[in-house]
């Protein structure tokens, strides 16, 4: 069978692009538990108690983060498909803390997509590479109906610093570094929204490391905010904890572009089965277009972190938002009203 692209851009040629396409959590754990036996002696961080990354020991100052993400087209152009899908990959790394050091690249296209299209998006990831500071060291290319594209990463981080996803105190606050909404953006698939989700995807999450590598200790727990949308994340920060997230978002959480898609009932393919996953651990949820940010799924999303709140204000002039608290519970999530 052959296929007829002409005319269309990358986006024309997948069903569900970017994050949105990421397997149901039930899907995962079904795999986690067909691939886990029992956890290495250098393991820090792996399927015992799955994070953003994998983390192994090398020596005492050192240890190893790897990590692999890919996604089929989330925009239009070849470049900045490439450059947008290396940010998010390169992003688990900063989630645990650590630094980029080298990517292989993961590549599959269909035969008829043109040899240059594949080598821009090579070059846009190229690029993001090099300004987090890695080197892309090869890869393995595939033909495949539809396009993906995508990085395996490695980072390095001092074994005392490592960030993981559970560790949230009672008091904490929760602080995202970026605004939500890009998830709806891209799903009108018109050129304006387009071009805001773009915006906000190429924005790399190596500064809001940075920041928070300031604070220290008063780090307790970060993630990445991509395909389950907030609350998917945050429910995994919670784990089995006796602590609740109380969970109100402001105005500057949510893109006012996006606010205005969801105002008219615009929603993406993956609201429901996000809603769907956490029915039983959210309290407070309605179907008001106000709460409807929460379940947006992110590509490239900003780090969610559970921060000591003497240190809100320093982070809030880095441009991080506060958009909960943390306090005492059985590992629910209360969404509260603005």
């Amino acid at each position: 069978m052959t296929l007829d692209v002409t005319g269309l851009s990358l986006r024309d040629l997948t069903s569900c692009g970017g994050c949105a396409a990421k397997a149901d959590a039930s899907l995962l754990k079904l795999l986690r538990s067909a691939a886990y036996d029992q956890q290495g002696i250098d393991t820090l961080v792996g399927l015992a108690a799955p994070d953003d990354a994998a983390v192994t020991a090398i020596n005492e100052t050192t240890s190893l983060i790897t990590t692999v993400d890919f996604f089929p087209p989330v925009v239009s152009d070849a470049f900045e498909y490439g450059y947008v899908s290396a940010l998010n990959s390169l992003s688990d790394i900063y989630a645990m803390g650590g630094l980029a050091k080298t990517a292989l690249l993961v590549c599959g296209f269909p035969k008829e997509i043109a040899d240059a299209e594949i080598s821009a998006c090579v070059a846009g990831a190229a690029l993001a590479c090099k300004e987090a500071g890695a080197e892309i060291l090869g890869g393995h290319t595939v033909r495949i109906a539809e396009p993906i594209f995508g990085l395996a990463a490695t980072g390095y981080v001092h074994p005392n610093e490592i960030w993981r996803k559970t560790g949230m105190a009672n008091g904490d606050l929760l602080m995202l570094s970026k605004p939500l909404g890009v998830g709806v953006l891209l799903s009108t698939r018109e050129q304006s929204g387009e071009e805001i989700a773009l915006e906000q995807m190429k924005v790399s999450n190596l500064s809001a490391r940075n920041s928070l590598i300031q604070l220290g200790s008063a780090v307790h727990a970060v993630t990445d905010v991509t395909g389950f949308g907030l609350i998917g994340h945050l429910s995994e920060m919670l784990g089995t904890s006796f602590l609740n997230a109380q969970v109100n978002l402001p105005s500057q959480a949510v893109l006012p572009q996006a606010q205005s898609l969801f105002d008219s009932g615009k929603r993406t393919s993956a609201d429901a089965r996000n809603r769907d996953a956490l029915d039983r651990e959210v309290l407070g949820l309605t179907q008001s277009h106000s709460q409807a940010a929460l379940f947006d799924p992110q590509t490239n999303g900003g780090l969610l972190a559970s921060i000591d709140p003497a240190f809100e204000i320093q982070l809030v002039e880095q441009g991080f938002i506060t958009v909960g608290k943390v306090v005492t519970g059985s590992g629910k999530i209360e969404v509260l009203s603005n």
